[in-house]
């Protein structure tokens, strides 16, 4: 890309794992919450650092990696100092106000969602991007390619909406799953004696989720409007699904209806591969 790109919060974890990525043929800046932690983690990998109204004002891509609950306010921030056709970007989980954000200061605006850990390698990962403003945002496009992720272009709308399911949906009801199990009388080590190797993947997901950290997700709930409707209808749907137990023509009836939504046989598959892994971890 041969670009100076400043990363607004390179200290953290996310922010790093961009930079090792990004700085081959480019000049990498990192900010952080303080100049001298800011100064650490940059010499570890030979990056300039400075504060983040100081670094961002010759750049050629600005990319924000802080927490999704002061995102809009590091973007109004930094905003007033970035040129006006730097390419602006940012990496939360929610699109429509970032990028909404972003549009008051550059006429290049990229939304970006990784959606992978970043101890995990970029190949494969699926990436989404909501670019809303100039051509630039194919720089990156270009770098994730390059990397081997997994791209969808979508609008920040549509993403949002998608995510209150794919996030917003699935981590809540891990939680409604964690509180059960927590308030049953039995012990973690006691389920080990039951668990099938089904249940144990469905609950490793939950632990892997309760193993990082808290305000996460805590803002990921919070932060996307979307959610709310679907934590009604998550509860909703309980209500719905309990009523039905004990009639067993329409819960038949029911369990038919909710199938017709999935994968059956693909879903069938994959999961036979890992069951069969996890059964011969076991061995």
């Amino acid at each position: 890309m041969e670009e100076k790109i400043a990363i607004v919060g390179g200290t953290g974890q996310f922010g790093q794992h961009l930079g090792k990525n990004l700085e081959d043929n480019n000049e990498v800046i990192i900010s952080g919450k303080t100049v001298e932690h800011a100064e650490e983690v940059a010499e570890d990998y030979g990056w300039d650092y400075g504060e983040s109204t100081e670094i961002v004002k010759d750049a050629d891509v600005v990319i924000i990696a802080v927490p999704i609950a002061v995102t809009v306010d590091v973007i109004d921030e930094v905003g007033p100092y970035i040129s006006d056709d730097a390419l602006f970007c940012d990496i939360t989980s929610v699109k429509k106000k970032p990028v909404e954000a972003m549009k008051k200061y550059s006429d290049e605006v990229l939304g970006m969602h990784p959606m992978y850990a970043p101890s995990n390698s970029i190949k494969g990962q699926k990436i989404v991007l909501t670019p809303e403003k100039g051509k630039k945002w194919t720089l990156m496009e270009t770098f994730w390619m390059d990397n081997g992720a997994d791209i969808h272009v979508t609008d920040p709308e549509s993403h949002d909406k998608a995510m209150s399911l794919v996030q917003g949906l699935m981590h809540f009801s891990e939680l409604v799953v964690a509180e059960t199990i927590r308030k049953a009388d039995m012990t973690g080590s006691d389920m080990k004696e039951y668990s099938s190797p089904v249940y144990q993947l469905i609950t490793d997901l939950t632990a892997r989720m309760l193993n990082q950290k808290p305000g996460l997700y805590g803002n990921i709930q919070a932060e996307n409007p979307e959610n709310e409707y679907i934590r009604e209808s998550f509860i909703d749907s309980a209500q719905e699904i309990r009523e039905l137990i004990g009639d067993e023509e329409a819960f038949a009836d029911k369990f038919e209806e909710l199938g017709e939504e999935f994968d059956l046989e693909g879903a069938q598959e994959r999961t036979d591969k890992v069951i069969e892994f996890l059964s011969d971890e076991v061995r």
